[in-house]
């Protein structure tokens, strides 16, 4: 009898294992697509007052709407590669006192867990690491299916520039920050 026990609860964990491998399996591997957008703003008084777009970002994204806990978002932003509306801002934003580009090359975002809120929308959360400090963020996030197999991406925060270590002679002007992302995820 305890064998027919053990060789239930064997079979049954070997059946779970191949479960979860073929749900792992159903997983798509995507990536951002190279023209979509990344980027932040600050805006005062209603008005954008800095638009800002990292032209160099690399992603890897593993997506399936039906099994949620094995979504990964991965970013990595080159800093350097800073487009601004406003080029004369340039140096101070990549300065010592804000993004520190010297010492801090990257920014980077990993998600924790994904929430599906119903009809394409989701909370990321995750950690978001500027200048070396990581803090915990949630993504106001929608992931479209397309025609092609590809997922219409749109995600959107807002952090304290406090919160990592950057600290501007702009005063409150640069308090809050929005974080944008815009585009396409594509398969690998």
């Amino acid at each position: 009898m305890l064998n027919i026990k053990k060789a239930i609860i064997q079979s049954f964990l070997v059946f779970s294992l191949f479960c979860s491998l073929i749900n792992i399996a159903n997983a798509t591997d995507l990536k951002f697509a190279d023209d979509g957008e990344v980027g932040f703003y600050i805006k005062k008084l209603g008005m954008k007052v800095i638009d800002a777009d990292f032209q160099q970002v690399d992603s890897t994204i593993r997506f399936d709407p039906n099994h949620l806990e094995q979504t990964q978002i991965h970013f990595v932003i080159q800093v350097e590669s800073i487009d601004l509306s406003n080029g004369t801002l340039h140096d101070i934003l990549l300065g010592e006192d804000l993004f520190d580009v010297a010492k801090y090359k990257e920014i980077t975002f990993d998600s924790t867990q994904i929430q599906s809120l119903g009809s394409s929308k989701y909370n990321v959360f995750g950690n978001l690491t500027i200048k070396g400090k990581t803090k915990q963020v949630v993504f106001y996030t929608t992931i479209s299916p397309e025609n092609d197999g590809s997922f219409d991406f749109k995600a959107a925060t807002q952090i304290q520039t406090k919160n990592f270590a950057m600290q501007s002679k702009f005063g409150s002007l640069t308090d809050h920050v929005d974080i944008f992302v815009d585009g396409a995820l594509v398969k690998k």
